[in-house]
């Protein structure tokens, strides 16, 4: 009976580190983003149910106005037409984002998709201009999400890229 108990304890310990397990929001992981196939993957830990915000983060040498602006060109820009179009759209940017649950009984397929990243979601903080992959609902759990690019676009070559999944709308300071 002790051994039965002691064993049972033992899985319970086991499966409770397995669930805290992985980082939470918010993470930023760099992306190269630029080469087709490029790929980033990451262990996610959900504690709250709700929305989390996918976002790719562009970096711009706050110094300097030039490379500033050659980013936001890059990016467009947030503004859109009476029929919800980006005005200036930026450099469209084909992904495919997989998610996985992951739990004792191994991984199993949750979400596969394909988005098209356009413009700005907003104006730039100091360094960067963001732009919205997709809000994603999840609920607690472990995951592992995988966000991979599709297509290669040689003009963000010399751009630092973040992939971001934060656990709100990501705000500017």
């Amino acid at each position: 009976m002790k051994k039965i108990l002691t064993v049972i304890m033992v899985m319970l310990v086991c499966f409770a580190g397995c669930v805290a397990a992985g980082p939470r929001p918010p993470i930023e992981l760099p992306f190269a983003v630029h080469q087709a196939g490029a790929t980033v993957s990451t262990e996610l830990r959900i504690v709250e149910r709700h929305k989390y915000p996918f976002f790719l983060v562009f970096m711009f040498n706050e110094k300097d106005r030039a490379d500033q602006e050659r980013v936001r060109k890059l990016v467009g820009y947030h503004q859109k037409d009476r029929h919800g179009k980006f005005i200036e759209p930026g450099i469209p940017i084909p992904l495919k984002i997989t998610i996985n649950i992951i739990d004792s009984s191994g991984e199993r397929l949750f979400l596969k998709k394909e988005v098209l990243t356009m413009g700005m979601d907003s104006g730039p903080s100091i360094n960067d201009f963001d732009r919205k992959v997709d809000l994603i609902e999840l609920a607690p759990g472990l995951y592992r999400v995988t966000v991979q690019g599709l297509k290669d676009i040689p003009e963000l070559k010399d751009t630092k890229v973040i992939l971001g999944i934060y656990p709100r709308q990501r705000g500017k300071s």
